[in-house]
């Protein structure tokens, strides 16, 4: 008997029929004429219309299932997005780790002899360490990163008293990522580098990022209490974070803190082509000029630049009981400055810390010479590493 191809639905039906006895499809008399006369050309047709209908089938199925599919796909490319995050973020921790090793290899080699003496008389492994639940936080200046912040890491790890295993990374959209662990013991205190992508921001957006930093640090490891170590706006995040985030301050509160070449009162405009724009709020804080300024009796600066008065202000918010160490550096070249901070602006926080009208334990520091080069004053500078090892492990 000869038969024809359901056109709606794909299967064999005889030839004679009016309509398909599966589907209901009304045939037509040509069609099932013209396809009994040519078997040959139905066989093909018939699994030609097989084949539409299974794509029809299956194209009804996924229409049904959409919402699924799409969440699927979601969830997909959502777990490639987050892996290779992470993954980069492993890169990242695996270069801290090797920086550091460089870094404590070139202290080895540069600081033989005598200093070398010296940089291991500081640190033992049977020295039971003061408060190692209490870490130090290290915070990098203006287009600062890791490699700004690791001889002072190393220079303190040679102590054999402290260590570095984990590293905050605030990324460009302002995501604070902590990587590595933290385990501090009875003969080690951890010190935890802070790298800030977006390091042209300012330290106002450096210390809106300590506000998220600390908070994150409490709830994941209990730390109450740190030190501190800033490099130039590093410095000045630190004070500003303190006077300006009063709730993280004092949920985790710091103890001791580190200022180097901290730029309070201005920063020498150098015109330089790394500077930022003047017109940009950032760039309005290289308004300072070598031998523009001068301190008074009292230690109070004779110009105060908008951003030391910003302080000025709110220096009664000092977390009471605060020690600080202030390190400036001066060339001793004329310009009474390390070649970007002038001694003015770094010293003009003794004048805030006098009157802020709070117990705050204040001490400073001058270093001299070309080591003294605002730069220079965190790379393998054997005097700023003896005065920081002293204040904060003694």
């Amino acid at each position: 008997m000869a038969t024809i191809t359901c056109p709606n639905c794909g299967k064999l039906i005889p030839a004679s029929s009016s309509s398909c006895p599966n589907c209901g499809y009304q045939l037509q008399l040509a069609e099932a004429q013209s396809s009994a006369t040519n078997p040959v050309k139905n066989e093909s047709h018939a699994r030609g219309q097989r084949w539409r209908a299974r794509i029809r089938k299956t194209g009804r199925f996924l229409k049904k299932q959409v919402l699924l599919i799409l969440l699927l796909l979601s969830l997909l490319t959502w777990l490639g997005i987050h892996g290779y995050k992470q993954y980069q973020l492993h890169l990242k921790g695996v270069n801290v780790q090797r920086q550091l090793a460089q870094a404590i290899r070139s202290l080895e080699h540069e600081n033989k002899g005598a200093s070398g003496t010296k940089q291991k008389a500081h640190g033992s492994s049977h020295v039971t360490v003061k408060d190692p639940k209490r870490p130090i936080l290290l915070l990098h200046g203006f287009g600062g990163s890791y490699k700004s912040e690791k001889y002072l890491i190393a220079s303190l790890t040679q102590t054999h008293l402290v260590k570095q295993q984990l590293i905050v990374y605030v990324d460009k959209k302002s995501h604070v990522h902590l990587i590595g662990k933290y385990q501090p013991t009875a003969t080690h205190k951890m010190i935890i580098p802070i790298e800030i992508a977006n390091n042209r921001a300012g330290e106002i957006y450096y210390s809106a990022m300590l506000a998220k930093i600390m908070p994150k640090l409490n709830r994941r490891y209990h730390i109450k209490s740190y030190d501190a170590i800033g490099h130039s706006m590093g410095s000045y995040a630190w004070i500003d974070y303190f006077e300006t985030h009063l709730k993280p301050t004092d949920q985790i509160q710091p103890h001791r803190v580190v200022t180097i070449a901290g730029p309070f009162d201005g920063i020498m405009n150098k015109q330089k082509p790394d500077q930022p724009s003047p017109d940009s709020k950032v760039g309005q804080l290289w308004d300072d000029e070598a031998g523009a300024n001068a301190l008074g009796k009292n230690g109070r600066p004779q110009i105060e630049h908008p951003e030391y008065q910003h302080l000025l202000r709110y220096s009664h918010r000092l977390p009471k009981g605060l020690e600080i160490l202030n390190i400036y550096g001066n060339l001793k070249d004329g310009s009474d400055s390390d070649g970007l901070v002038a001694t003015t602006s770094a010293r003009s926080l003794g004048y805030l810390v006098k009157t802020s009208g709070v117990k705050v334990e204040y001490q400073e520091k001058q270093v001299t010479g070309p080591k003294a080069q605002h730069t220079l004053l965190h790379f393998n500078n054997l005097k700023v590493n003896q005065l920081i090892k002293v204040f904060l492990l003694k």
